[in-house]
């Protein structure tokens, strides 16, 4: 169904005329006078074998493929299979990958919780040195809850940088408070004070702390959420 208009294009690709594929490659005029327009679509075998002898294009491809659009296609590099086992290229490292994020709420928890974790996500060093984030703050986890939809949802992954624990107004954070995890927008509030905003704020309301309460309620900013890996579900 494609030879029509393969034979079309490949004579406007190589500049050549159907007189000069037949004085050149044996391929009589008639034949391919008889493919432009229509005609047939059932060549004999020797005729689809000069054409392909000619244009460097397997029978099969001319036959079944849009030579116009393969040629818009870049060559690909087949991927890889890897695993755990597999090396890590030149521009790879390996981060702690955390199914939840509980850990990081207790005193000295959070570096304790990363030298045990086996789970790692692969990822590139330029992507953390073009955003100034050492290696050893860029952890990983899977985030829970509704609090910060449409944002954050729900099983999303997210990407904390751990050196970053100063509130820049309107950036998410990682934070707890009391011992419980959270995800939130952070501001400043005049006198040491912070407030806490959920991107889903009809159901999860503003919170605002003084700095005694800061200091009351054990508030931690863990880091800085610089990614957000979000997978569609059906």
């Amino acid at each position: 169904m494609f030879l029509k208009s393969n034979i079309d294009y490949l004579l406007e690709k190589y500049k050549t005329n159907p007189n000069e594929l037949s004085e050149k490659h044996g391929i009589p005029q008639s034949t391919i006078f008889r493919i432009q327009n229509g005609l047939t679509e059932n060549p004999r075998q020797s005729t689809l074998k000069a054409i392909s002898d000619w244009s460097g294009v397997d029978v099969g491809d001319l036959l079944t493929k849009d030579l116009r659009i393969l040629d818009l296609i870049p060559n690909l590099t087949k991927v890889e299979d890897w695993d755990g086992n597999t090396p890590l290229d030149d521009d790879e490292v390996e981060i702690p990958f955390f199914k939840d994020f509980s850990f990081a709420c207790g005193s000295g928890s959070i570096s304790e919780a990363i030298a045990n974790e086996t789970r790692k996500l692969r990822m590139s060093k330029a992507t953390l040195r073009n955003l100034s984030i050492a290696k050893e703050n860029a952890i990983a986890a899977i985030a829970v809850g509704d609090s910060m939809n449409p944002t954050i949802k729900d099983g999303d992954t997210i990407h904390v940088d751990l050196g970053r624990k100063t509130i820049k107004d309107g950036k998410i954070f990682a934070i707890c408070i009391g011992g419980l995890f959270y995800c939130k927008r952070l501001y400043n509030l005049p006198f040491g004070g912070a407030r806490i905003v959920s991107d889903n704020s009809d159901e999860f309301p503003e919170i605002q702390l003084t700095a005694d309460q800061i200091n009351e309620q054990d508030f931690q900013i863990i880091g800085w959420v610089w990614q957000i890996a979000t997978m569609e579900r059906w």
